[in-house]
């Protein structure tokens, strides 16, 4: 089984929601299946500046000819 990560963002306002349900469907339609999400710490510029949480998504490649989520 392999797994694709996706970053999808950490603000979720309704726009940003449809679009996250948008990206799960397309993801679902090249072979893949929605697995989890993990919050992530990002170091700033250069391990400058404030860190940045984010989220990634967790995909298992169902399909084994499944083309790069990206």
């Amino acid at each position: 089984m392999k797994y694709r990560v996706q970053s999808i963002g950490k603000v979720f306002s309704d726009k940003a929601i449809k679009d996250l349900e948008d990206k799960l469907n397309r993801a679902h339609e090249k072979g893949y299946r929605f697995h989890s999400v993990m919050e992530v710490v990002q170091p700033g510029c250069a391990f400058f500046g404030t860190p940045a949480i984010t989220y990634l998504a967790v995909f298992e490649q169902v399909d084994p000819g499944a083309p790069p989520l990206n």
